[in-house]
């Protein structure tokens, strides 16, 4: 009788599913529930189960009660109902033996990290290239995020995250290997792509802009490099390795050999859509405007300044709290923004600053701009967040540090 059971389907990377005779069942309303996490803990241990004494302290460590036992006695009458309720037949259920919990099931549960691994160790022992490879990608494509993402708070979910992550990894590269050996450079595209879109590393990004170079789709590779310097500056506040500074470099020396015409050029130089204010751009384009400033500077005469934004606690001091400065930078770029011509250039710097450039200025204007940025601030500003900012010509060599100002919001 029991043979005629579909076998029951986990997925956990990524998220957390439940496959019975084809129909995902109807849990994920109640995947926080300390019966579900009692449900995913018995389902990854298999038929090793679990003792009964590990699992109350998994779930009641910081419980208060007199009587964890019951608790966990309790806890798991809930599962049993709510595994019926979902559409389960009888016989998938939680049974305890000898002070261990197991996950009871008719024929054994299939469970996508339990395949994953079985397909790695295949390809760690199989004898062909190519059986290594098809090894690989079944791999691959079970991959598809964080082990158990809902659980990142608890101990044994976050250290079986680490190492399915870690495996992962470990296959793109293998795959990346063999592929680049082989000239697979599409099917390599794919893997990086999605390796990319789950994990956010610039190892990846490089991958993606080697395979693009390599099929002499420059402008594609130059629009990674973008997304990948876009994601370090807004998610990590980090600048561009040197891994990837230098595929810029290779992108940029393809360029030379392409066969656009000027026209074609105008109008990939060209803004899409013309925007009111200053212009704002990375922090490495940063860079060469101002070194292509100070050099026009030398020829024409004419003066510029650069003025360094930094945000503060509201006493001028160093500005600690990550979670002020996420909610006070935008609005402080909103604010040199709308108060720069569109011939002004600025870059954000890290998390908490913002460089500006003053072209064919002189310094009472840079007062009068000073002034327009503080007021537009003042409109929306963020409660208990100062900034100050420091101001020096362009293409001197020290920051004229005398020149430095803070203003204050008033606290409530």
């Amino acid at each position: 009788m029991s043979e005629a059971i579909p076998a029951l389907q986990v997925r956990m990377l990524g998220d957390f599913t439940m496959t019975y005779q084809g129909q995902v069942l109807p849990l994920k309303n109640s995947l926080a529930t300390k019966a579900m996490r009692v449900l995913q803990l018995l389902l990854y241990r298999g038929e090793r189960g679990i003792a009964r004494e590990a699992l109350v302290d998994s779930l009641f460590s910081d419980d208060t009660s007199a009587d964890p036992l019951n608790n966990l006695k309790v806890t798991v009458s809930n599962l049993r109902r709510t595994l019926v309720k979902a559409g389960l037949p009888p016989e998938f259920t939680v049974r305890a033996k000898s002070k261990r919990y197991y996950f009871a099931a008719p024929k054994p549960v299939w469970l996508d990290v339990t395949v994953f691994d079985e397909w790695l160790d295949k390809a760690s022992t199989a004898g062909t290239q190519d059986e290594k490879l098809a090894c690989l990608l079944e791999a691959e494509s079970l991959y598809t995020g964080d082990f158990l993402p809902h659980l990142a708070g608890s101990d044994w979910a976050t250290v079986a995250a680490a190492h399915y992550r870690q495996r992962y990894f470990d296959c793109v590269q293998q795959l990346a290997e063999i592929m680049k050996e082989r000239g697979q450079w599409e099917e390599l595209l794919t893997v990086a792509t999605r390796a990319a879109a789950l994990h956010h590393l610039e190892e990846w990004q490089c991958l993606r802009i080697d395979c693009l170079m390599k099929m002499e789709q420059y402008q594609e590779a130059k629009a990674v490099y973008d997304q990948a310097v876009r994601e370090l500056e807004e998610e990590f506040v980090a600048k561009p390795s040197d891994a990837l500074v230098q595929r810029f470099h290779q992108l940029s020396r393809a360029g030379q050999v392409s066969y656009e015409t000027v026209h074609e050029l105008t109008d990939q130089l060209q803004e899409d859509e013309p925007a009111r204010g200053a212009y704002y751009c990375s922090y490495p384009s940063f860079i060469d405007v101002y070194r292509t400033c100070s050099r026009m500077l030398e020829r024409t005469g004419q003066s510029a300044y650069l003025l360094l934004y930094w945000l503060t606690d509201s006493h001028g001091q160093v500005l600690e709290d990550a979670q002020k400065a996420a909610q006070a930078a935008p609005k402080l770029k909103t604010a040199i923004s709308c108060s720069l011509r569109r011939g002004d250039v600025f870059t954000q710097y890290g998390r908490d600053r913002f460089l500006v450039i003053l072209m064919g200025t002189n310094r009472e204007n840079c007062d009068l701009v000073d002034r327009r940025i503080v007021r537009k601030y003042k409109e929306d500003a963020a409660w208990g967040v100062s900034f100050r900012h420091t101001l020096h010509a362009v293409g001197t060599a020290e920051l004229d540090l005398d020149d430095s100002r803070i203003w204050h919001p008033i606290e409530e």
